[in-house]
């Protein structure tokens, strides 16, 4: 069986047959979209044009801290404006949707109004370093209302929203990265004081092993050294000269005995008085011969035991050094205390128990004595160069274990002054840091940093942006010649009748035998030439009258409907 596939004779047949319903149909979807575009109340839109100048100060001077893309902080500005919060602040402030204030809660309302706001921003091409790139030069905000004038000043209030959160967001960043650095660089403050009073403390637990001190250290022990050689090549000419006195005492000793067995007595004062005088004729009175002379006379004279009188004077002369070098030093430097000792030791040979000595044992004989003066003070100096030298010993000692730990020391030492030169350096550098931070903040606070500078301020709008009345006109034209046609082929496809040979060939299965066409009469034919004549001047009439109308009262229209619109109190 063949499928009843309908030619475009059928589908003008169906046309025909349904002229007035397609018509009724069309003419009704046509009413039914004009008053939908003249009921449609219009939408004004102001804009505003925000330009985002760079740094007017050159970076390489001055560098500000707030470092994002613009974009991305257009962004964060946006989020922050658009709360809830401030929103409702703008609603209250203009009342806004004051017909929808009732029913709908507050964060339906702020969602409304982000619906009705609009930000774009103006990108460009431009080439950083070889390569393309998208930079944003500008942005725009915009606001749609039904009233112009509102619309208008929401968006200026968005505006200034916009450039004061701008400049208190940038001047917070600026600060919160003054705060930081100053926060760090007194951290590091603190650990170089903890690290400095470390030092402190070790320096003063090793003061004579620290490394500066080592060349100090090695030079005392070789000068120690060197003087430990030169007492006992002291010593060593100490104890020569004492063997030669002894053997000249036991000479004149010798001497002393044979004159007395040969009855001759020992030298008087008188004599030895002849004797300075000869020797006064021919030498100085600094001479040694009249110096040994003078002494003798005087220890005659005062009738003195010759030792002690040598011992009084070399006490006497230890006391005047004291006093010389206390003068110069204080009690605790070596060479003080060495005098002290030799006082101690003099003053300790004049005690009583050493004066004790039998009376036959007293020696007059003055070359006798002046031997055995030179040979107590050969002890005496012998046993000075022993203590001098046991105490450079023990300081050699100290020494040596100062510079055995000198190595030991070291290693903590210059660990803790790493420690502090790290710090030191990394304070030094958060504070430049810092002081570049509150240059930046100071650039941020009187804007002369990266800002946003109002290029066109919004505008009145005096043209809706919507609905577009033309286009609603068009395109109801348009549905409802299709709704008018789509009504007659539904109507035609819900009708049983048979129509035509090929519908009954169809259902019968079989082709009939004649098939006698509708022969049209001279009324038919006139007929249908007026109902086309009369369709094409009503369908022309209507569309060419739509034109007209939309084409010369656009604009007044909406005009007309804003002024209508709110006398009703609806906007």
């Amino acid at each position: 069986m063949e499928e009843n596939v309908k030619t475009l004779k059928d589908y003008l047949q169906i046309a025909r047959r349904r002229k007035y319903l397609i018509a009724a149909t069309a003419l009704l979807l046509l009413v039914a979209s004009i008053a939908v575009a003249l009921i449609l109340p219009p939408v004004y839109q102001s804009q505003a044009t925000i330009l985002i100048e760079q740094q007017q100060i050159p970076t390489d001077l001055v560098k500000s801290t707030v470092t994002s893309y613009a974009d991305e902080r257009i962004s964060l500005i946006q989020q922050r404006v658009m709360t809830t919060d401030n929103l409702t602040k703008i609603i209250d402030k203009f009342n806004l949707y004051h017909e929808q204030k009732e029913k709908l809660t507050p964060a339906e309302l702020a969602e409304q109004f982000r619906m009705n706001a609009h930000l774009e921003l103006v990108n460009a091409d431009v080439i950083s370093q070889g390569r393309h790139s998208k930079a944003t030069l500008a942005f725009k905000l915009l606001f749609d209302d039904k009233d112009p004038l509102l619309a208008q000043k929401v968006t200026n209030e968005l505006v200034t929203l916009f450039l004061n959160e701008n400049v208190r967001n940038r001047t917070e960043r600026a600060e919160e990265t003054t705060v930081f650095l100053e926060a760090e660089a007194q951290k590091f403050k603190i650990d170089i004081q903890k690290i400095e009073n470390e030092l402190a403390e070790y320096k003063e637990k090793y003061r004579d092993s620290l490394p500066e001190l080592l060349p100090v250290n090695l030079s005392a022990v070789s000068r120690i050294e060197s003087e430990i050689q030169q007492l006992d090549l002291r010593e060593k000419m100490l104890d020569e000269r004492k063997i030669s006195l002894r053997s000249q005492m036991a000479v004149a000793g010798q001497n002393s005995l044979a004159s007395t067995s040969d009855g001759s007595a020992p030298r008087s004062l008188a004599e030895l008085k002849l004797e300075q005088a000869r020797l006064l004729s021919k030498y100085s009175a600094t001479h040694p011969d009249v110096m040994r002379v003078k002494r003798q006379v005087e220890i005659l004279e005062s009738g003195q035991n010759p030792e002690q009188s040598e011992a009084d004077s070399k006490l006497q002369e230890a006391k005047q050094e004291l006093a010389k070098l206390r003068q110069q030093y204080s009690d605790n430097h070596p060479d003080v205390k060495v005098a002290q000792r030799k006082v101690a030791e003099l003053t300790g040979a004049q005690s009583p128990s050493a004066a004790k000595k039998p009376a036959n044992q007293t020696i007059s004989d003055p070359t006798l004595l002046q031997i055995k003066s030179e040979i107590d003070v050969a002890e005496v100096e012998l046993a000075n160069i022993r203590i001098h030298r046991a105490e450079l010993q023990e300081k050699l000692k100290a020494l040596e274990v100062n510079i055995s730990q000198t190595h030991q020391v070291e290693r903590g030492y210059y660990e803790l002054m790493r420690d502090l030169d790290n710090n030191k350096a990394k304070y030094n550098e958060l504070k430049a840091k810092q002081l570049e931070a509150k240059l930046a903040q100071t650039l941020e606070e009187e804007q002369k940093a990266e800002k946003f500078s109002l290029i066109e301020p919004p505008l009145l709008p005096n043209k809706p942006i919507k609905p577009n009345r033309l286009k609603l006109l068009f395109i109801g034209f348009i549905a409802s010649i299709g709704g008018g046609f789509g009504a007659g082929l539904l109507r035609e496809m819900m009708d049983d009748s048979i129509r035509g040979h090929r519908s009954l060939a169809h259902i019968v299965g079989a082709e009939p035998l004649v098939v006698v066409p509708y022969i049209k009469s001279q009324e038919d034919i006139d007929r249908t030439r007026r109902n086309i004549i009369n369709f094409s001047i009503i369908a022309g009439v209507l569309l060419l009258g739509m034109i007209v109308s939309v084409h010369m009262l656009y604009m007044p229209l909406d005009i007309l409907w804003y002024k209508t619109w709110n006398r009703l109190g609806l906007i």
